[in-house]
């Protein structure tokens, strides 16, 4: 047999590769179950935290519908006519909005109610001086062609 032909030096060099194999094993499997300890954590605080992020990003999208609506009512609202009604509606609307952010105790994860509407009372304001702006321009042309004329 070819096992016959094989010295014992070969049979030593087998031996001690795997002695040595079987003594790095026991030796890895020891440090890590004892020695290096691998941190176990409970999950269900995260979990809990990920659902309230989720919930956080569904009134985002919630007030994200409402905020578009109201762009769009503000868009189209004529501002030379007397629109107390409307106004008031709007107004209301964007107070709805910023009181999210008292509903959910002062989190600072609804600071976007309050950022949207301050830019949403921004551009209801800058809309309405607009409108005011351009309505006195048109008188102020009107008197000064009426002066001209009476020159």
């Amino acid at each position: 047999m070819i096992t016959d032909n094989l010295g014992e030096f070969f049979w030593k060099k087998v031996k001690f590769v795997l002695l040595f194999l079987l003594a790095g094993t026991l030796l890895y499997i020891v440090s890590v179950r004892y020695i290096f300890v691998i941190p176990h954590s409970d999950n269900a605080e995260l979990l809990s935290s990920i659902r309230g992020y989720e919930e956080v990003l569904d009134k985002q999208d919630e007030s994200k519908e409402q905020i578009t609506k109201i762009f769009e009512q503000i868009k189209e609202m004529e501002f030379d006519i007397h629109q107390v009604q409307v106004q008031d509606e709007v107004t209301k609307r964007i107070s709805q909005i910023r009181r999210l952010y008292k509903d959910n105790e002062l989190s600072s994860k609804f600071k976007f109610s309050i950022i949207s509407a301050d830019l949403m009372v921004l551009y209801f304001n800058t809309k309405q001086e607009h409108s005011s702006l351009k309505k006195n321009k048109t008188k102020i042309e009107e008197n000064l062609m009426e002066c001209k004329a009476n020159f």
